[in-house]
């Protein structure tokens, strides 16, 4: 087992390095990432400013927890973006066209290979930025997150980054069974709107929703109501449950789709 550990780990080494060097080679792409994220955020925090120059709280949060959550939503969605998402939207095509035999043949959890095959550079950058607002608003509130509560912050983080991959891999698998699913993908950045505020903004029966079937609350508002001491025992273990529940249902839905493949020599 730790041998296939290992090996598993020096693949994705191998991989990302592949994709480190392939980026350099577009430097000026990678800095014009780099500068339009920053300029999203940038709006983000006008709007921000705006909307709280009208009223001190939104259903509970301040202007700073409201900070906060924008960042962690970034930090999210970018690391998400730069391990998953470029994946996700070749698989699709690679399902379509008959290129995952390229991928089935080889002696590797195919799952693990088609997920993790490409690396977004300039979206990992870009999460810097994300930490960077959460300390400055944390600053600006003068509250402090102990040990325990950072690294309960870093894992929400990762269980977050592993639900959006479940979502956005999900929807691209049924690329097996309906030809082209690349509408149906485009149902994530819908999703992701959601995530992008409090969840006690919304009404009760939405807010079930976003905390089950399309668990955008518990993408974003989770780790950063752990910064800011908002957050619930139970509600931890209720979201790491739910990351695993995802995980799980790409594994079998993944298993299936397999079945129904057309390779290029069919």
């Amino acid at each position: 087992m730790p041998t296939t550990i290992g090996k598993y780990f020096r693949l994705t080494g191998l991989m990302m390095k592949n994709c480190l060097v392939r980026e350099m080679q577009f430097k000026s792409n990678f800095l014009v990432r780099l500068f339009t994220e920053f300029m999203w955020l940038v709006m983000q925090f006008i709007y921000i400013q705006v909307m709280y120059g009208q009223t001190g709280q939104i259903a509970g949060w301040t202007k700073w927890d409201m900070i906060i959550l924008m960042g962690t939503n970034h930090v999210i969605t970018q690391l998400f973006e730069g391990l998953f998402y470029e994946n996700c939207t070749k698989l699709t095509d690679q399902i379509r066209q008959g290129d995952l035999d390229f991928n089935l043949i080889k002696p590797i959890n195919t799952q693990f290979l088609v997920s993790l095959r490409y690396t977004d550079y300039s979206s990992m950058a870009n999460t810097s930025v994300g930490l960077f607002i959460i300390l400055y608003a944390l600053r600006q509130m003068g509250m402090t997150v102990g040990l325990s509560g950072v690294l309960l912050f870093l894992v929400l983080v990762v269980n977050s980054v592993l639900i959006y991959y479940s979502i956005l891999f999900s929807l691209s698998i049924w690329t097996f069974w309906i030809g082209r699913s690349n509408n149906l993908m485009e149902l994530y950045w819908q999703f992701g709107q959601f995530s992008r505020y409090p969840g006690d903004i919304y009404p009760w029966l939405l807010r079930r929703l976003l905390m089950t079937i399309i668990p955008m609350l518990v993408v974003s508002n989770f780790p950063a109501k752990v910064l800011i001491h908002k957050m619930e025992t139970g509600l931890v273990f209720y979201g790491f449950v739910l990351g695993l529940v995802f995980v799980a249902f790409t594994v079998w839905l993944w298993g299936k789709g397999l079945q129904r493949y057309r390779s290029a020599s069919s």
